[in-house]
Parts: C-alpha cells; structure tokens; sequence
C-alpha cells in the first residue's frame, strides 16, 4: 500500500506530496525523477481529496520532464 499525503502552504494550496510506501521506513517528498505515482486501489490519499493530489502530481511531473 502506498500513501500519499498533502501539504499545505500559508495559500491553503498544495506545496508538497509526501509518499509513503510500505516497504520505506518514512515518507519522504514526491519527486518524479524518483517516484513513479502508482494511484491503485491499495493507495490512500490523507490531507486532500484524491484528484487534488493526482492533480498536484501531474503537475509536478510535467515541470519536471520539461527541467530535463
């Protein structure tokens, strides 16, 4: 199982996804060039509803794929 949960900046907007997999000892914060966002039906979303957090991943992921 994977959890995903979100941080929220002084804008009430998401400033981080942290990702905790079962097999890690902590959470540690999404990063594209690290993480592969596997939203199963096992994954649980904790802090932001789901689409908010795939949003925020998305997001994440195409600024970092243009940084390459």
């Amino acid at each position: 199982m994977t959890l995903y949960i979100a941080e929220y900046d002084e804008k009430q907007k998401i400033a981080a996804v942290w990702v905790k997999e079962t097999s890690a000892r902590g959470p540690r914060v999404f990063d594209p060039k690290q993480h592969v966002f596997e939203a199963g039906p096992s994954a649980e979303f904790f802090g932001a509803p789901r689409r908010k957090i795939e949003q925020w991943v998305a997001d994440v992921s195409v600024r970092g794929r243009l940084s390459r």
